[in-house]
């Protein structure tokens, strides 16, 4: 089978940002001696990051594709990984202290229903810490202004189009769905990870990957000059690619939200 299509984006991603997600990490309500849920857990980079940082903690990863299983289990040393999905964890109720859920919560069918089942694991008082994104704003970029709004008018277009278009603007509504699932919403936290020219590899690879990924969605939607126009900014053939702009920058938007359980 393979991993997922989406791997190579968000290895990558946990690669070029990796210090920044630690500190993020690092920022957590934990404790030694404390028990963690890392709900979706892929090839385990977060398990890993709350392993280094807090060691006296009792890791458990979780997620339901068998290849990142395996992965995560041979990249991981103190930490149990089992094979589960959301509306199935299984876990007898306040199993945890902690459950982690990082860029994944969008893609459920029913976040407020995913999240309880979270809650129902966690111990009373305990604490689920979700990292998303809001998918129109991931990224800040250098684009012209005459192009900006057409490509995010492009994008709404597109995810309206599909089903559940709400989930792509989740991050925006985190403390409003901790509530509805019975939590008690605590600080939210905008992180920005900031990039400049010269750019890593880790940091090329993904820019490249979410390019595609915009592309993908406009597509159908922009007009034909704004779609010229934005296809020569993200051709690496182009002579105005926009990664190898000597003054490129981008921004990248994290939101970090905290609900308690009653």
């Amino acid at each position: 089978m393979g991993l997922p299509e989406y791997d190579s984006q968000l290895s990558s991603f946990h690669q070029a940002f990796e210090g920044e997600l630690r500190a993020i990490i690092a920022s957590l309500p934990l404790a030694p001696g404390m028990r963690v849920l890392d709900l979706a857990c892929g090839d385990g980079f977060y398990a890993r990051c709350i392993a280094d940082r807090y060691p006296g903690c009792s890791i458990t990863g979780a997620d339901l594709d068998p290849e990142y299983l395996a992965k995560a289990r041979s990249a991981s040393k103190g930490i149990e990984f089992v094979r589960a999905s959301f509306d199935h964890l299984p876990f007898r109720e306040g199993s945890f202290d902690l459950v982690w859920c990082a860029q994944s919560l969008y893609s459920l069918p029913d976040p407020v229903v995913a999240l309880q089942h979270m809650a129902r694991v966690l111990e009373p008082g305990g604490v689920v810490a979700v990292l998303e994104n809001d998918t129109l704003h991931t990224a800040l970029l250098p684009w012209p202004a005459s192009l900006e709004l057409p490509l995010r008018t492009a994008e709404l277009r597109s995810f309206q189009q599909g089903s559940r278009p709400g989930r792509f603007y989740v991050g925006r509504r985190l403390p409003a769905v901790l509530a509805a699932a019975g939590l008690e919403p605590g600080k939210m936290t905008t992180h920005a990870f900031d990039r400049q020219a010269p750019l890593g590899e880790a940091e090329q690879r993904l820019l490249a990957s979410y390019f595609e990924d915009i592309n993908h969605r406009v597509t159908a939607h922009l007009e034909p000059a704004s779609l010229q126009r934005f296809r020569e900014l993200i051709d690496p053939a182009s002579p105005q690619y926009l990664l190898r702009l000597p003054h490129f920058s981008v921004t990248w938007v994290n939101v970090l939200a905290l609900g308690r359980k009653p």
